[in-house]
């Protein structure tokens, strides 16, 4: 598989690439936004290591914009998704009656 990936490198108008580690959903509860589907996607860059990307960002009530966590290269799979987790969660307040779901329009 790492020898397909390389393929894309022979096109000059290509500037990064990534390989599709695995996708899971997750459904979180909250009290006025109900049973909510969460897509996690970790995807491994060219430099070796992982990457998130997730479905949904939660925008606290008392926040004009959802806070969106910088994203660093992890070296391992899991500390990826736990670094997505943080992103969903870092912020999450499970009966904030302002709060909202907004969608990801790069997922």
């Amino acid at each position: 598989m790492n020898e397909i990936i390389k393929l894309f490198d022979d096109y000059e108008y290509i500037v990064d690439r990534y390989t599709i580690v695995g996708e899971w959903e997750v459904w979180v509860q909250h009290a006025k936004l109900g049973k909510t589907r969460i897509a996690v996607r970790i995807k491994q860059g060219r430099d070796e290591q992982y990457y998130h990307d997730v479905s949904h960002f939660y925008q606290p009530g008392s926040e004009a914009a959802p806070y969106i966590l910088e994203q660093a290269g992890q070296h391992t799979p899991e500390a990826a998704i736990r670094h997505a987790m943080n992103q969903v969660f870092t912020h999450f307040r499970p009966d904030d009656a302002k709060a909202e779901w907004i969608l990801n329009e790069n997922f």
